[in-house]
């Protein structure tokens, strides 16, 4: 399975009115799209920072939905005043583990590592064995998605939270297999980017939600 996430930066005071024309017109739009297997809405409230995230059954299916995607893309900037599009970034699904089922108003941290394209599958093989298992023995853990990009070395890792406190309080937990997941990854500690973020939408199939781990 393949994705697209599209980073979006608005006005503070306008994320809400952006989460409303994506619930009512990005993600109507995108139901109809061939090979579409869900989106979903990442946003930061205080800083107006957002990810839409739209994924795919197949690389082909993601090509195919380019236009698609970029018709999304200038819709939201134009309903939402002072909305604009940062970048676009496609890659492919790693990992899916969930232990409950997608929902709003839950909390995700963000880790983008940029390292060495030929070492991203060691990368996924610790996430897996070795970080999964301690993530999964925190209080309030839901799911964790990881996702890479070949040609760059790009390796984004999402783990999703109950609540902000449960987030938080994982951080001290993770924090050293994160280094060492980077580190394997054949990333620096300055290729390193952390960002918190607010489930504000969610629809997926049951292709997405279903458990799933794979290198």
């Amino acid at each position: 399975m393949f994705l697209r996430a599209t980073r979006i930066q608005s006005p503070p005071d306008k994320v809400g009115t952006a989460i409303d024309n994506f619930e009512a017109n990005i993600v109507k739009n995108l139901r109809s799209a061939p090979g579409n297997q869900g989106v979903v809405l990442l946003v930061d409230r205080h800083s107006g920072s957002a990810l839409g995230i739209t994924y795919w059954e197949s690389a082909r299916a993601l090509a195919a939905s380019e236009q698609t995607g970029a018709q999304s893309r200038t819709q939201a900037s134009k309903n939402v005043a002072g909305t604009q599009i940062v970048n676009v970034e496609r890659a492919e699904l790693m990992i899916m583990d969930r232990e409950g089922a997608p929902k709003q108003g839950t909390f995700v941290r963000l880790t983008t590592v940029n390292g060495d394209p030929e070492k991203l599958d060691a990368a996924i093989v610790q996430l897996r064995n070795q970080v999964l298992p301690i993530l999964k023995a925190q209080p309030g853990y839901r799911a964790a998605i990881a996702s890479v990009d070949r040609q760059s070395g790009r390796l984004n890792v999402s783990t999703v939270w109950e609540t902000r406190v449960d987030l938080n309080a994982s951080e001290g937990k993770i924090a050293g297999s994160r280094a060492e997941v980077a580190r394997i990854a054949g990333a620096s500690p300055n290729d390193v980017q952390v960002e918190i973020f607010e489930t504000a939408v969610v629809e997926l199939s049951a292709a997405v939600t279903q458990t799933a781990a794979r290198a």
